[in-house]
């Protein structure tokens, strides 16, 4: 049986609710229909800091090509895929002296998928000062774990995600 992916084109900042046969949102903000703020660029993806931080310096790492999950990618989209997280993680521990990081990417709704695009977080992680909790939700609810409520997301101005880009891309290898 094939995965399920998510019916939506996902996407948080829509004005109306799309129709099911609406573009993909992760495709509209690859394409530039949409504001980003890009870390880097590549043949085959697009790094981009997540507007809605739960953590300072949180990006998420997309495949240019509509790919709904994982199990979608070529050999060559998977192997830029983990050196765009590579690089964007080394340079995260560089500029923030971080304690760990959480790389998540779900496949399938019944894994927490959201959007039907693929595309993977990484999220810096702090001793102290941290806001994820024990992890993601979600993936605690389905693993049957105590959910402790992350602070609610954070929505960064602007200038500061400039900021922040700024402060990541000074600290890229």
């Amino acid at each position: 049986m094939p995965i399920e992916i998510p019916p939506s084109p996902g996407g948080w900042p829509r004005e109306e609710r799309p129709s099911p046969d609406a573009e993909c949102y992760n495709c509209e903000v690859i394409e530039d229909r949409f504001e980003k703020i890009a870390v880097e660029e590549t043949e085959h993806t697009v790094t981009l800091l997540n507007p809605a931080q739960f953590e300072l310096g949180q990006v998420v790492v997309h495949v240019r090509r509509h790919a709904p999950t994982l199990l979608d990618l070529t050999d060559e989209e998977g192997t830029a895929v983990m050196r765009a997280v590579r690089r964007v993680a080394d340079a995260l521990v560089r500029a923030y002296d971080l304690d760990g990081m959480n790389l998540i990417q779900n496949n399938g709704v019944i894994a927490g998928q959201t959007a039907p695009h693929f595309h993977m977080h990484v999220v810096p992680r702090r001793k102290v000062g941290s806001h994820w909790g024990d992890g993601p939700p979600h993936i605690l609810a389905i693993e049957g774990k105590k959910v402790t409520k992350p602070k609610p997301k954070v929505l960064v101005s602007v200038e500061r995600e400039h900021e922040i880009v700024d402060y990541i891309k000074r600290h890229m290898p």
